[in-house]
């Protein structure tokens, strides 16, 4: 497969995942997840709102605890994680069974300008385990796939840091009303979980 870009990755979770919540980060994620799978209503498509999606994953996670859903996976990127890390140690310390927090890392902050991130010299993985997390850091498309099917069976919330290349897809925009989309995402839930 080769270096492994932020499309790929997307689909991966997306065809693990198909049925339950997952929350995509901001920007270029949400266009090309959308680009890959189309427009589900199961993702809730976080605009403008870098370094929020782990707490609203955890969130989700925990008002879901009972639901029918497995999982509930969080997408963000490794420079919104960074500007959202204080959320591991309150994952950490809350322990939502269902939450998959998946790091795409590809160095940059891709939405803004290709700009390096702090990721090259942070230890994500080391982070979300010093909160209580259990975490893996996988290389390639293989590995992504093996960490996400294992994460289905892992009962304590888990962060998978997947390295990335810089390659990213032409898209179309994504111009929807976030409330539109909100209120889908909602109703996905009622009638589903």
């Amino acid at each position: 497969m080769g270096e492994l870009n932020r499309m790929e990755a997307l689909r991966l979770i997306d065809e693990i995942f198909p049925d339950d919540p997952v929350v995509v980060n901001v920007g270029a994620a949400i266009r090309e997840m959308v680009a890959a799978v189309g427009a589900k209503p199961n993702h809730l498509h976080i605009l403008d709102s870098m370094g929020l999606p782990p707490a609203i994953g955890l969130g989700l996670s925990l008002g879901l605890a009972e639901s029918r859903f497995n999982k509930v996976v969080t997408v963000e990127g490794d420079g919104g994680l960074l500007m959202g890390f204080s959320a591991l140690s309150t994952i950490g310390m809350l322990k939502p069974e269902k939450m998959v927090l998946v790091i795409l890392d590809n160095g940059t902050y891709g939405s803004t300008g290709g700009q390096p991130t702090a990721a090259a010299c942070t230890d994500f993985v080391g982070v979300a385990r010093a909160c209580g997390m259990e975490a893996h850091d996988v290389e390639g498309g293989d590995d992504l796939r093996r960490a996400l099917e294992q994460a289905k069976e892992v009962r304590t919330p888990l962060l998978i840091r997947a390295r990335i290349g810089p390659k990213t897809e032409k898209t179309d925009y994504f111009l929807h009303d976030p409330a539109i989309l909100a209120d889908t995402f909602r109703r996905y839930l009622k009638r589903t979980g």
